[in-house]
Order: C-alpha cells, then structure tokens, then sequence
C-alpha cells in the first residue's frame, strides 16, 4: 500500500546508508604525525642545547682577566741536570741561557752515559767521536749549537755526563 499513490510504501522508514570510510583520512593522519614528530624533535634539540650551554661565560658580573707576572726560575736546572751544566760552564761550553740548547746537552749527556754502560758499553774515545758526531748531524740539520767543540771539548762534554749521570761508568 501506498500514501497518495507516491509508490512509497507506508509504515516504511528509509534506512540510513552506512558511510564510506575516506580514503583520505589514513594519508592525513600520517602528514599531521609527521609534523608532530618534527616539531617534537626540533623542541628537545633545542631543550638539549640550552641545557648544554655553558652559563659561566654569561655570568653576571664583568669579565675581568687577572695578569701576574710568572716568578723567574730559581735556577735553570736541579740535582744532577744543575752539576752537569756547571761542570760544561767550567770547561767553557756555554749554553748562552738558551733552554733547547740546555736540553739537547742534557740529553747528548744521558746518552754518552747509555753508549759507555753495559750491556754493551764502548770505550770513551768511541763516545768521544759519537759526540762530536751528532754535534755535525745537528748542525746540518740547523739546529744550534753554542760553539763548534773542539776534540777536546767532547772529552771534557763526557766527563761531565760521567760525573753528573753515571760516575760508575768506566772512564
């Protein structure tokens, strides 16, 4: 039966269509995420930044910077390094105050103390040479050197090493 002869049947409501999910809504959720998780990462890089901040160079007081001048050394070495470069002072072997030249003849001396001692120690005269040596080698390589030592300025070089770093070396 019909009301007015529409063709709709009476006592018949329509039926709601069930909605079609958007195709849409899976690609949306997944650019809205993305940006989520950007700005996310970028507040806790900058959180980690501030945190990792030095704060002593922001301090509230001025920058002041205090000078002292260093106290001079009271000698330019001690112990043994102090009697070996007196005893070169005393042959006349300067080291014209130069702190590289000091410390290539302390090192030249702890090395004629290693060439004249056992296990396979050498005679003084071999040192001798191996001193005057390596005095030409440095010079070649344009390191300084004082003087130019004389034969006898390298035997008076080993008897100060002997002296100052290993008195039990045989002489």
């Amino acid at each position: 039966m019909t009301v007015d002869g529409h063709g709709v049947p009476t006592g018949s409501v329509p039926h709601p269509r069930p909605a079609r999910p958007s195709r849409e809504t899976p690609v949306g959720v997944i650019i809205v995420a993305a940006i989520v998780a950007v700005a996310a990462l970028a507040l806790l890089s900058g959180v980690g930044t501030y945190l990792s901040r030095d704060r002593t160079a922001s301090s509230p007081g001025p920058q002041t910077v205090t000078v002292s001048p260093s106290t001079p050394a009271t000698s330019p070495a001690d112990g043994a390094d102090a009697q070996f470069l007196s005893m070169l002072a005393g042959y006349g072997i300067p080291d014209n105050g130069k702190e590289s030249i000091r410390q290539r003849f302390m090192e030249l001396a702890h090395h004629t103390c290693f060439l004249l001692l056992p296990p396979r120690p050498q005679s003084l005269e071999s040192t001798v040479s191996n001193i005057l040596t390596t005095q030409s080698q440095d010079i070649a390589a344009g390191n300084p050197w004082p003087k130019r030592l004389t034969h006898g300025d390298a035997e008076h070089f080993a008897e100060a090493a002997i002296g100052a770093y290993c008195p039990n070396a045989p002489q």
